[in-house]
């Protein structure tokens, strides 16, 4: 028998609280919407697995380790079987174990996520029930776009602005398909769950916010008419986001995220009726650690990096422009300099202990399967995956069970351009993406 139970705790962080996503850290002045911690768990044949969800931009492995322990403590047995997952907003705050004076990190946050997640997974677990689930899959081609562009002076280039006459063409590709599952339980939806590859970075202010994956619940939720809880695991976006530069049109504001989570809402609405059961005749969680070196630069590289902090010192942010990624492809000073100290820190403060990440796959019978990547990953990765999979359902998740930065294939590396590819202390080894692949197809078909 397939079993399921679901709870939800607000994890809205109190006004003051610093908001990550950008290069400085911004206290909030309030909220356009909250923030929850979403648990999903599940149950057949005695094993159980479930999904927890966050409104936040990522969740590093010594951050999901924390949560498992103090899951533990409070008697989850369970605990490895699960996927921690962000939906990557930048409108929430910083999450790390770094509780140093200087760090932005609120401990006090911290600790409160901890204690609402064992919340969360507890209620859900105390709350199991018979339900069936139903797969689906919807389209969406006009909401997202490759954020890396062939540039005419041969060069790629991120977020190179709107209208640009230097742009030739997108560097890759879109993946426009929306995988998702239904729970249904009591004769109602009880959850739904997406998989939509596109970056939650819309909004841009000092207001905490779920972005469009939140405004996607609420017009989903208008859909029905009561309130279905909707948990958006993020797919691969790392080279994707929801610019057209094509358009004039202003893209960086709270009507944005409205906008976008309205447009993924019509197209999961679209296709929720041709949603079909599917037989839970058993689950199961698979997981495997993985060595993650960080990069490492030349002596070209650090040479040049190191010239560019040092004639910039000094130069500071005067325009919320400054502070965006943008700045990099206009050559603004400040966003060179915060490019170039990432490339000298690699040197200057490397990384002295082995990393290792934590992969996970949810399987569900024959017909559907979850398979984290801790990273913020290129598209390419989720194709790569995906076409691999032996199940007709498989969902990526990115930004799950782990956190270290933008991953892209080793050829995106060797062309350059853009900020993703650029080295940092913990930006992964140019080598790594190919073996996450060979890593997440043996979990899911093994």
């Amino acid at each position: 028998m397939f079993q399921f139970g679901f709870a939800k705790e607000n994890i809205t962080p109190k006004r003051g609280v610093k908001l990550s996503g950008y290069f400085e850290p911004r206290p909030n002045i309030g909220a356009h919407d909250c923030l929850f911690v979403k648990a999903a768990v599940f149950e057949c044949n005695g094993v159980k697995t479930g999904i927890v969800a966050y409104d936040l931009i990522g969740l590093p492995r010594t951050v999901c380790d924390f949560f498992m322990d103090e899951l533990q403590k409070a008697g989850i047995d369970f605990a490895g079987n699960l996927v921690f997952s962000a939906i990557h907003t930048h409108t929430a705050p910083y999450i790390s174990m770094d509780f140093s004076p200087e760090s932005p990190v609120d401990e006090d946050y911290i600790r409160s996520l901890a204690a609402k997640t064992v919340s969360a997974v507890k209620i859900a677990n105390e709350s199991l029930a018979e339900a069936q689930m139903l797969t689906g899959k919807a389209v969406c081609h006009n909401l997202a776009f490759n954020r890396r562009f062939w540039m005419k002076d041969g060069g790629v280039l991120t977020n190179p602005g709107k209208l640009n006459p230097g742009i030739v063409g997108p560097e890759g590709e879109i993946d426009p398909d929306i995988p998702f599952f239904i729970i249904r339980q009591d004769g109602m939806d009880k959850l739904i769950v997406t998989n939509i590859s596109n970056h939650t970075d819309t909004i841009g202010d000092e207001m905490v916010s779920a972005d469009w994956p939140g405004r996607m619940e609420r017009a989903i939720q208008d859909h029905y008419g009561y309130d279905i809880p909707v948990m958006t695991i993020l797919g691969c976006q790392g080279n994707i986001n929801h610019f057209n530069v094509k358009t004039a049109f202003d893209q960086t504001n709270y009507a944005e995220a409205c906008r976008i989570g309205k447009g993924y809402a019509a197209a999961v609405i679209s296709m929720l009726y041709s949603a079909l059961p599917v037989e839970i005749d058993s689950i199961s969680a698979v997981a495997e650690e993985i060595e993650c070196p960080p990069v490492q630069i030349t002596d070209e590289e650090y040479n040049a990096a190191k010239k560019v902090v040092d004639e910039l010192e000094g130069v500071v942010a005067s325009e919320a422009k400054d502070l965006t990624s943008e700045g990099l492809a206009a050559g603004n000073p400040y966003v060179l300099r915060y490019f170039a100290k990432r490339i000298t820190d690699c040197r200057e403060n490397p990384m002295t202990e082995k990393r290792f990440e934590r992969m996970v796959a949810l399987k569900f019978g024959k017909a559907l399967c979850i398979q984290t990547l801790p990273c913020e990953p290129f598209v390419e990765l989720g194709f790569a995956i995906k076409a691999a999979s032996t199940f007709p359902c498989t969902i990526i998740a990115a930004v799950a069970n782990g956190y270290m930065g933008y991953l892209g294939m080793p050829d995106c590396y060797e062309r350059g351009g853009g900020y993703e590819t650029r080295p940092s202390r913990t930006a992964p080894a140019h080598d790594l993406a190919p073996k996450l692949i060979a890593l997440g197809i043996k979990l899911i078909n093994g």
